[in-house]
């Protein structure tokens, strides 16, 4: 190969590396530990259509997605504030009215047959507006966490910090000077679980550069509603890809990370990997030329931060635990051809928890690798071939040490005899 040749494979060689590293150490090792945070608001109505009688009705519930990682294996995750904030605070007004209309188009059906557009719509807003109808409501929280397998758990916020722009309260500098303390956006919630999949957090962020290669993952919005996917792989995190383009400080006062990586609704609170699979981040918000969302700029909230927040909670993060054993060694037998025992632990590790689609395709591999490996390169052919050769091995030895031990005994045996013909009547 020429040298003109070697220079344009290198750099092909170089990509197809990094692809693979970022596929097993972020793709295959990490991605099981990335959930959706799914929080609803619903509400149960009484409703009196215009001096009927009272229905009561269950109103479809408004709903919002976002992404988290489970940081210990006993069901802690970390996710966005905003993320939940629709759960946690008492903003019950803001949700209210649209509540209501839907409760009342739903309960009103006879009553506003025969009326559209317009019509039909003002109707509605008068029937939700009625006193009567507005003390009827009762509204019904949701929060719940769901693994890339499909499980969903109910789950209880432990630990919670508004967006940067919300004040959290104030506090007194050593001369008195009143310094008011805002949101940090991050969020640490609580499901029952046991011997999760979970994240390694990075030690510290500071130790990133500029150009650093970074992994955004999540559940955007847009493709966990696309209409032409199947709901199978709903739940499967999706990745994007970038660089850090720079350290910056947000309105609160706080460090934030800025990326070029592809963010948007529905990745907040997303796991952000290093190459080395190790969490620097969470994506928190994106930039926006009025109404619409500028890709290239999107920001992330440090690590720190979020070691901070499990403390807060009472939670050390562990990035260990008896199903990231049998994954993570099944993913280093995978990569080294070892397809036989790569399988048995996959398959421990699926019985453990069922259902995760990355691990279901690496399975699926690993059957197909071991039907069409070449009967000597099969990893259980090799280990017999390698006993063979030691049983071999040990009798050549046992047998050439007995050659000669037995060549010895005769060398010694002519000298035996030699010397006592020399010493014979015949040397007197």
């Amino acid at each position: 190969m020429t040298l003109v040749a070697l220079a344009l494979a290198a750099p092909r060689a170089a990509s197809v590396w990094a692809a693979e590293m970022v596929e097993a150490v972020v793709g295959y090792r990490a991605r099981p530990a990335v959930v959706m945070i799914g929080v609803t608001v619903g509400a149960t109505v009484q409703v009196r259509c215009g001096g009927g009688e009272v229905v009561t009705v269950h109103a479809a519930p408004s709903g919002w997605i976002g992404s988290g990682a489970i940081i210990h294996p006993d069901g802690w995750v970390v996710t966005n504030g905003h993320v939940v904030q629709p759960y946690v605070e008492q903003n019950d007004a803001q949700y209210l009215p649209t509540l209501l209309e839907r409760a009342v188009a739903q309960a009103c059906q006879p009553a506003l047959r025969g009326l559209a557009g317009d019509a039909r719509a003002a109707r509605i807003r008068a029937l939700a507006t009625d006193p009567a109808n507005r003390r009827g409501i009762t509204l019904e929280k949701k929060l719940q966490v769901t693994l890339a397998n499909g499980k969903t758990y109910p789950a209880e916020v432990k630990t919670y910090s508004p967006p940067a722009f919300m004040t959290v309260g104030t506090t007194k500098d050593p001369v008195g000077a009143v310094h008011t303390e805002y949101g940090k956006d991050v969020a640490i919630l609580k499901f029952e679980g046991k011997d999760l999949p979970v994240v390694r957090l990075a030690e510290d962020s500071r130790r990133l550069h500029l150009g650093d290669e970074v992994v955004v993952a999540g559940y955007p919005g847009v493709v966990a509603a696309h209409e032409l996917l199947s709901q199978a792989t709903r739940f499967l995190p999706s990745m994007t890809f970038g660089r850090v383009s720079s350290f910056r400080i947000d309105v609160g006062g706080h460090r934030v990370i800025q990326t070029d990586a592809a963010i948007i609704q529905g990745n907040s609170g997303g796991p952000v990997f290093s190459l080395a699979g190790e969490v620097i981040g969470v994506a928190t918000f994106t930039s926006f030329q009025g109404d619409q969302v500028v890709q290239g700029f999107n920001f992330l909230i440090p690590v720190e931060t979020l070691a901070e927040a499990a403390r807060k909670a009472g939670v050390t993060p562990q990035p260990d635990s008896a199903f990231m054993r049998l994954w993570n060694r099944g993913i280093t037998l995978y990569q080294t051809g070892r397809y036989r025992r790569a399988l048995a632990l996959f398959e421990a590790a699926d019985r453990m928890h069922p259902g995760f689609v990355e691990l279901e395709r690496i399975r699926e591999d690993v059957k197909a690798q071991l039907e069409n490996q070449a009967l000597l390169d099969r990893e259980g052919t090799r280990w017999s071939l390698a006993g063979v050769g030691l049983l071999v091995t040990i009798c050549l030895v046992w047998f050439g040490g007995r050659w000669a031990s037995a060549a010895l005994d005769r060398r010694i045996d002519r000298a035996v005899r030699k010397a006592v013909r020399e010493g014979g009547p015949g040397a007197r």
